[in-house]
């Protein structure tokens, strides 16, 4: 299963904050390039679900072009839940039209002054003969976006001082 860690020098409120607020998703899958961004917060029973729905633009390897659209709808769901002294949260990602989703898991916990960001995913492709590479594929993609997604988030955080 890919993992990605991400270190904050903010505390894990501000980090929790930051990361679940609508405006800030919004703005941020703005700069991202995405399209017809509709986000939604729902908090009940200790949980905040947070359901987004955007259009992305992906540059497919020759291999897909013919399967798949260049565009996609992407309808990502994160519930978050406090746990001690950590946030974590279970997202899925439907992507719209095609047989591919992405399961994960995520963790906010204390680091010194700062926090962690642990982010483990695992992509699933039903596709015959080419499912491994389509799921290498975004494999690949998903862990580059969340590593701009998270250097955006540090940027803006930072900035805020």
């Amino acid at each position: 299963m890919p993992h990605l860690t991400i270190n904050y020098t903010q505390d894990i409120d501000t980090v929790y904050r930051f990361v679940t607020d609508p405006e800030v998703i919004k703005k941020r899958s703005e700069a991202m390039g995405e399209m017809n961004i509709k986000i939604q917060v729902d908090e009940a029973g200790g949980t905040k679900t947070i359901t987004s729905t955007r259009e992305i633009e992906s540059d497919l390897p020759g291999f897909a072009k013919k399967l798949f659209s260049s565009t996609n709808t992407i309808v990502e769901r994160r519930e978050w839940r406090d746990a001690g002294d950590k946030k974590t949260c279970k997202a899925h990602i439907d992507i719209l039209g095609t047989p591919g989703k992405i399961d994960s898991n995520i963790t906010i916990s204390p680091n010194g002054t700062g926090c962690t960001y642990d982010i483990e995913f695992e992509v699933t492709a039903k596709v015959p003969l080419i499912r491994k590479k389509l799921e290498e594929f975004v494999a690949k993609t998903t862990a580059e976006g969340m590593r701009d997604e998270h250097e955006y988030n540090q940027r803006e955080l930072n900035a805020a001082g």
